[in-house]
């Protein structure tokens, strides 16, 4: 009993810290959705209306296509890459250790200092223009995040620059649980390169690779702070996020009430997608 107390004792703080920063503020946005409000006046119930806005909403579908855009993008490539990258790494070097360090650095500096600087390099009168001008190729000179279709694939190019590294490492982790005992006897059975990591590789990091794929598609479905930074939406809403979408109607349109029903909306989606994800990979997991 003692035992008990003491550890909902130490439970507690972490409970209350989740309790007041999550589960309350669900269950607000969702009493929100169901009013109009502006953030400043008196709420006016409407039911789900907001929610049948959500579908019908042109500029939020926009969002939606470019969010599915860079999502998709990017957790393939990073996911590749990143798998690619812990198999190179994957011996007690010094070398190894440096690679490691620089592909990882990315991922623990600001989102926001890494935007500024992409912002910098990529504008019209940034370093890549300058460059491309000192060396006599003004022909390739471009409004890389003022034209449209070249600003998302900026985006895309920062986010996998940003996320590799940490991609890398959790491949990494799941990489070196594997049994060397398993490399060598496939080795024995006259196995190639292909067939250790089909056979003996693939298997054994499935859960580290269901982690990989759940966090980077939650990370490109939440993403906000590189697009603000950098394009600020635009041109146009050529680079408008789902996420961008919601502080933009709340904030700026003082849209409270239907920005929560877009938000609850995207909760669902997220937790929809991470049981797909999960169960899709434990089925996986089971069959090899």
């Amino acid at each position: 009993m003692k035992k008990s107390k003491m550890s909902l004792g130490f439970a507690a703080p972490a409970f209350i810290i989740y309790t007041v920063l999550l589960v309350i503020p669900i269950f607000m946005a969702f009493y929100f959705s169901l009013n109009k409000w502006n953030g400043f006046n008196a709420m006016e119930f409407l039911g789900l209306e907001n929610y049948l806005n959500v579908f019908r909403d042109a500029r939020l579908g926009n969002a939606v296509k470019n969010t599915a855009v860079i999502s998709v993008v990017v957790v393939v490539l990073v996911n590749i890459l990143g798998l690619f990258l812990a198999m190179l790494v994957n011996t007690a070097s010094a070398k190894s250790n440096v690679f490691r360090i620089i592909f990882f650095v990315p991922f623990v500096l600001s989102t926001v200092a890494i935007s500024f600087v992409w912002k910098s390099i990529l504008s019209y009168n940034g370093v890549l223009n300058g460059i491309l001008s000192a060396l006599g190729l003004s022909d390739l000179v471009g409004n890389w995040l003022g034209s449209q279709g070249s600003a998302i694939v900026c985006i895309i190019i920062v986010e996998i620059w940003r996320t590799l590294g940490y991609h890398m490492m959790l491949y990494l982790a799941a990489l070196q649980t594997v049994p060397h005992e398993l490399y060598e006897a496939c080795t024995v059975d006259g196995g190639n390169r292909w067939k250790k990591f089909r056979n003996v590789t693939l298997p054994l990091i499935i859960p580290g690779m269901s982690v990989s794929f759940l966090m980077s598609i939650i990370n490109e479905l939440r993403m906000y702070d590189v697009v603000k930074i950098m394009t600020d939406g635009g041109p146009g809403y050529d680079t408008e996020t789902v996420v961008y979408n919601i502080v933009s109607q709340g904030f700026s349109n003082n849209m409270v009430g239907y920005s929560s029903a877009i938000s609850v909306v995207l909760f669902l989606a997220i937790g929809a997608i991470s049981i797909f994800i999960v169960s899709a990979m434990n089925k996986k997991e089971v069959e090899m």
